[in-house]
């Protein structure tokens, strides 16, 4: 059973009012953090030391994201400006109005062909990475989009909003595939399983809901005291994390969502994100510190990964000789503790170390087929 315990209690550095947005880089190394003074600051995350800051903004920084090449940061404020900027010189390299209101969302597809961003103006863009003076727009939600979150196979991408609703859009097509309703109040927190089966979120009024998204319906609901600030589907596939604006955190089995474990901490929490090893959380607080979480027991828990089949011509000396081509398959995997990617010639009924950094997974092929819900 996982247990919760904070590694480092407000960091010395912090910004200078509140931290809207902190991430973690792909490999996990690196922390960027966004806030209230207009600034991005990098963080090492090991260490929780400052490691560079970067006057980005002479209004409030309300998002902020690494480029999948790890060599951009990129900020959205307040304004609604989207803009690039070089992590080495911290030159910008390009900027422009994305949105009419603040941006209170930027994410990158895990395949880095995709970023999205989320407005109070309740809107939804969704562009090609390299092309990103171009984009097309998801509209559908009736006030604030809170955020939103793509789906471990880049093709879905969940948003949340003041409205109460949660949608789910198909990428590739920017069609809305569902419309999850069911929350009494605004939705501030949501997040998709890793296997795409399940979404859990959370609301203003306290209230944490599970969705079946295979038939798109709420299957269970917790009635908590307070505003849920962030929500984390596990790597084991099995549990989630929720966060609350009073500091309390607790981690959840699915899909029963009966407690497992809990954590009072005096944190005032805006923002936050679970580290790509899924053993650590970094939050962003009110009164613009960093803190870390480690989350111990999860570590020695099987990662779920979806692999991709694919085929490639067998080589040998008998099929050269005889001058025919036989096709195998393999599947295909990315780690999401490591990002590095591997090849399988079989789905193994065990769970398989990474051969880059040895964490334990368990890979299959099983996913959800989303269907349209016709409005």
């Amino acid at each position: 059973m996982p247990t919760l315990h904070e590694r480092d209690c407000g960091i010395e550095g912090g910004h200078g009012g509140e931290v809207f947005c902190c991430v973690y880089s792909n490999d996990g190394t690196f922390v960027l953090s966004a806030g209230w003074d207009g600034c991005l600051r990098l963080w090492l995350s090991a260490g929780a030391q400052l490691v560079s800051s970067l006057p980005a903004a002479l209004k409030p920084l309300s998002a902020c994201a690494f480029a999948p090449d790890g060599a951009s940061w990129v900020s959205g404020s307040m304004d609604g400006v989207l803009s690039w900027w070089d992590a080495v010189s911290h030159q910008r390299k390009q900027s422009f109005v994305a949105h009419i209101r603040p941006i209170s969302a930027i994410q990158f597809s895990p395949d880095g062909r995709y970023l999205a961003t989320a407005s109070w103006d309740r809107k939804l863009l969704l562009y090609r990475v390299g092309k990103e003076q171009e984009s097309r727009s998801l509209a559908g939600h009736r006030d604030i989009v809170a955020g939103c979150r793509w789906s471990a196979d880049s093709k879905h991408l969940l948003s949340w909003s003041h409205d109460g609703t949660l949608r789910l859009w198909d990428a590739d097509s920017a069609y809305q595939v569902a419309r999850l309703e069911g929350h009494a109040d605004r939705v501030s927190a949501a997040c998709l399983s890793r296997d795409g089966q399940w979404a859990v979120s959370g609301s203003r009024d306290g209230a944490v809901k599970l969705w079946d998204l295979r038939r798109y319906t709420e299957v269970r609901s917790v009635q908590l005291q307070e505003e849920v600030r962030g929500c984390w589907c596990l790597g084991d596939g099995a549990s989630v994390l929720t966060v609350h604006a009073d500091g309390w955190m607790a981690v959840w089995s699915l899909p029963d969502l009966e407690m497992q474990t809990e954590l009072a901490s005096s944190i005032r929490p805006l923002c936050g994100d679970l580290a790509p090893s899924g053993t650590e959380v970094v939050l962003g607080s009110e009164k613009g510190q960093l803190h870390f979480l480690v989350l111990d027991g999860i570590g020695e828990v099987p990662l779920r990964v979806t692999a991709t089949p694919a085929f490639k011509p067998k080589s040998g000396v008998i099929t050269r000789f005889l001058g025919k081509r036989k096709i195998e398959r393999t599947y295909h995997y990315t780690c999401p503790a490591c990002g590095h990617g591997g090849e399988i010639a079989s789905l193994p009924p065990d769970a398989i170390p990474c051969p880059f950094c040895n964490r334990l997974l368990r890979v299959s092929v099983e996913e959800p087929q989303l269907q349209p819900l016709h409005q």
